[in-house]
């Protein structure tokens, strides 16, 4: 029968899983999509995601793609795959897509949001979803400094091993903005071209040490120019980091 590629939108929670990638037996995204469309068709659909996000990582706008043929208003599929899906990750909206579309081939940009609770103590409603910072953050110092780090640049400094081959380190931050909110939670938010691996949160690990004053914006700069990650400061915790949006 023929099939047509459909663009799924997706949320989740990064603590009920081993991150995006199916890594059997461990429970992850892909692995409960697949299996939830496997009950649906009786037969194996594989499932590509706009890309990878490390455990407990969460995701407020994942979209993933997979051709299935059109048996099924996308509105009802939606409430099939939520059926049998864990209650970890929901299934927000189905749309049937022109021949080619791929989740992760056709993405022109992400948007990530980070949070910071900058506050003591921690709200318990914030544990594994946000990052506890109670010393007190110089926000104005940390717009300096990602003004330093928006633009095209080499982001060598601020992404990890992937364990695999990389093309370019290279990367265009279009935007990032710091906003803190009445409850004491700080929101950062990225939006780019693209992002490497781990790179939002090396950032924020980055952008923190300047609010606690031990970085400048010069030498976050210098850090940016350095291209090794060896300089550079400790990775943000991942229960902070969520994927907002992926841009088509």
């Amino acid at each position: 029968m023929k099939t047509v590629p459909h663009r799924l939108l997706l949320a989740y929670r990064g603590e009920d899983f081993f991150g995006w990638q199916r890594q059997d037996p461990d429970p992850t995204v892909q692995l409960a999509l697949e299996t939830a469309f496997q009950k649906i068709f009786n037969h194996p659909v594989a499932v590509a995601g706009s890309g990878r996000t490390d455990r407990h990582v969460h995701a407020l706008g994942q979209v993933a793609s997979c051709e299935i043929p059109p048996l099924h208003p996308p509105a009802t599929l939606v409430k099939a795959l939520n059926f049998h899906l864990p209650p970890g990750v929901r299934v927000l909206s189905i749309r049937r897509e022109k021949p080619g579309f791929h989740a992760r081939f056709s993405a022109k940009g992400k948007t990530y949001l980070y949070r910071i609770a900058n506050t003591d103590p921690l709200h318990p409603l914030e544990i594994g979803r946000a990052w506890h910072v109670p010393r007190p953050l110089n926000l104005p110092l940390m717009r300096q400094a990602a003004k330093v780090l928006t633009g095209k640049h080499d982001f060598a400094s601020f992404t990890s091993n992937p364990g695999y081959e990389r093309k370019s380190t290279t990367r265009h931050i279009r935007s990032i903005q710091i906003v803190k909110k009445k409850s004491g939670v700080l929101e950062l938010t990225f939006d780019g071209n693209g992002f490497l691996y781990r790179m939002v949160r090396n950032l924020v690990g980055a952008l923190a040490k300047v609010g606690q004053g031990r970085l400048s914006p010069a030498d976050l700069k210098k850090i940016l120019k350095a291209r090794s990650r060896t300089g550079a400061p400790p990775t943000a915790p991942a229960e902070g980091l969520y994927l907002a949006s992926v841009k088509y």
